[in-house]
């Protein structure tokens, strides 16, 4: 197989070179008040996995250093501030001069992306603004986590953020919004920005370019405005992503583009971000199975997964990765910001992260009678679905009998919240620049052209997203390419209305929102689709991963052992609702504080800037934010059998 040496329209891929390597300077991230757990990391690498650039582009980094937060001079990315949105502070390195939050990284390139998006930021590139160094999120931002404990800080590697990723993008809109409409604030920012270049004519200049990122900015966010809040630890990620490939396919310079066509779905199914130790070691990846680990190749010397990398190019082009649809030549792919290689060096650094011990030392010794009594429930109702992982054990892929890893819960029995799986599914969107793009023309089954469609000009989205994601990878292996195209991504699906002749009333009991309610008719009839499900995978280090369920509605594992009174229909399969009395989950709790409830496993629930809340105010449960599901036989464990399984859990 030949090395894969190019990326988008055959420009060079080796395009970090004037960055550090992931080998970095050994540089202090533990001590001073901060506790690592061991998980196979050393400081260097733990700094390169907080600060290498995946390609992700948000705002120039003196645009960003300058920008200032709505009604203040607090500069917007100050260690206050981030901390209130729910980001960590990132260690001061040489990778991190500036020392931005944990996991924003600096992108600077001179060379391919230099033009890129011109049609949507046409004054950014007519004034070499592409150019300059930007900043961006990186993996860690999204997956890594701080626990505390009566004064103790923990690090958790891998670990589910407690940020809030929507209420960021907001303000950041807003102080970007404050910039144009505040003059005084505007002078800073372009004194700042400008420096000795500061004048009338670079003014209006600097003026013009917040306008077009701004322009960009409030369309996306029009598209992802759902009506179920995120909060702290969430985010429709998949959502989000589809939303921006959307966006990416419509004409969309100021003044020019068309009025929107809005998707019909929007992000209203917020889901708890994943710990991702082991990822590499599952056959599907994302909650609900979507993308699929199907071949290990060399790249750049390096064995990497096909899905995996796949995966992390999706990713990052929902999360502000430049990508050009208009001016390409299909054959050789779109253009892109998206840093390849850099992704295969971090995907490779995550094969090697240990997942969490619980911390005795901070935490208390677990109660060792109550574990073994705890092994022998888990054995009997959980280990079929979750196969046993040793902490330390980063190469097993397959269980004894040669199957995955983990195991996929169709919706119609698992009977968690449906919608993070069904708005993938259903979710359409005008196929504008898509339209009769083939990459790879001759393997790569492409957007169709709108006549073509079953509903004119509307195509799903996820067929969208396979295009552009495997657009943006350009290789020269047949093989390759083939893999990338056909068993990646679970892109098709029938668009045709899935006729049923169950009562409307039996879907969602107790919502009134009738468009809520057809969207889970149509996800539940259909048969035969492999996204309509949830996953269950291996769960060591499960302690440092609440909330629980995809979707983080449930606080601690020993709630997660409580029934729900929440169910997605009436239909036969479904579990009888509990007795009036009886111990169930929480239906209103606090989210985003950090402290660590070691008795029930998980945040405590008095704490935190966000209520996460299954009911809205007239007791209707809020369809994304169901707490059902995952009800195997654990109602009905005795206290001490509950308890005994909880300090079982822990142990893992």
């Amino acid at each position: 197989m030949k090395r894969i040496d190019a990326l988008l329209g055959g420009a060079a891929l080796l395009v970090s070179l004037a960055l550090p390597a992931l080998s970095a300077e050994p540089e202090k991230v533990c001590g001073d008040g901060l506790t690592c757990i061991e998980q196979n990391w050393t400081d260097a690498q733990r700094i390169a996995w907080y600060t290498t650039t995946q390609g992700s582009r948000l705002l120039p980094l003196d645009w960003m250093l300058a920008l200032e937060r709505p009604g203040s001079e607090e500069k917007f990315l100050s260690a206050a501030n981030m901390e209130r949105l729910g980001y960590l502070a990132g260690p001061l390195s040489a990778r991190n001069p500036y020392r931005l939050p944990l996991g924003f990284a600096i992108d600077h390139d001179q060379g391919r992306s230099a033009d890129i998006m011109c049609e949507t930021f046409p004054a950014a590139c007519e004034n070499r603004t592409m150019r300059k160094p930007w900043v961006g999120m990186t993996c860690a931002a999204c997956h890594t986590n701080d626990i505390t404990f009566q004064g103790t800080r923990i690090r958790v590697e891998g670990a589910a953020t407690l940020a809030d990723f929507e209420g960021f993008l907001a303000e950041f809109a807003n102080a970007m919004d404050a910039v144009l409409s505040d003059e005084p604030k505007f002078s800073r920012f372009a004194s700042a920005v400008l420096g000795a270049a500061d004048n009338g004519d670079e003014r209006a200049r600097l003026r013009e370019q917040v306008e077009e990122q701004l322009y960009w900015r409030r369309r996306l966010e029009d598209k992802n405005n759902g009506n179920v809040a995120a909060g702290h630890g969430r985010l429709d990620a998949q959502s989000h992503i589809l939303n921006k490939v959307a966006l990416i396919a419509s004409p969309s310079a100021p003044g020019e583009a068309p009025e929107d066509q809005p998707t019909n779905i929007r992000a209203d199914a917020p889901a708890s971000y994943p710990f991702i130790w082991n990822t590499d070691q599952q056959g599907k990846i994302q909650w609900n199975g979507i993308a699929n680990n199907i071949l290990k190749i060399s790249l750049f010397g390096r064995q990497t997964d096909i899905g995996a990398l796949v995966r992390n190019t999706s990713e990052v082009i929902g999360v502000f990765a430049h990508v050009e649809i208009s001016r390409i030549t299909d054959f050789f792919g779109y253009k892109s910001s998206l840093r390849l290689e850099n992704m295969v060096l971090l995907e490779r650094q995550l094969g090697e992260l240990w997942s969490p011990r619980w911390p005795s030392e901070t935490f208390g010794a677990l109660d060792a009678a109550k574990v073994a009594r705890g092994d022998e429930i888990f054995d009997e109702k959980c280990a079929s679905c979750h196969v046993h992982l040793d902490f330390d054990d980063t190469t097993t892929d397959k269980r004894p009998d040669g199957t995955s890893l983990e195991q996929m819960s169709p919706l119609k029995e698992a009977n968690t919240d449906i919608f993070l799986a069904c708005n993938t599914y259903l979710h359409e969107s005008n196929v504008y620049r898509f339209g009769g793009r083939r990459p790879f023309i001759y393997l790569i089954p492409g957007v169709e052209d709108n006549d073509k469609l079953p509903r004119r000009g509307l195509a799903p989205t996820r067929a969208m997203l396979v295009n552009g994601t495997v657009g943006s990878i350009v290789g020269d292996s047949d093989e390759l390419v083939r893999s990338l195209a056909k068993d990646v991504f679970n892109s098709n699906r029938n668009l045709a209305q899935v006729e049923s002749v169950t009562p409307l009333e039996a879907y969602l009991p107790g919502v009134d929102d009738t468009d809520k309610k057809q969207e889970a008719e149509l996800c539940l009839s259909a048969d035969g689709v492999a996204i309509l499900a949830y996953k269950a995978r291996p769960l060591n280090g499960i302690w440092a991963t609440a909330p629980y369920l995809h979707n983080g509605s449930v606080p601690t594992l020993y709630d997660l052992l409580l029934p729900s009174r929440v169910r997605n229909s009436t239909l036969a399969h479904e579990a009888p609702l509990p007795e009036e009395g009886a111990e169930t989950r929480p239906e209103r709790f606090m989210v985003g504080g950090r402290e660590y409830d070691p008795v029930k496993g998980g945040f405590r629930t008095d704490q935190g800037p966000f209520e996460f809340r299954v009911r809205d105010d007239a007791g209707r449960p809020i369809p994304g934010n169901f707490n059902s599901g995952h009800d195997y036989g654990t109602a009905d464990l005795s206290s001490d059998d509950r308890w005994a399984l909880v300090e079982y859990l822990k142990s893992l």
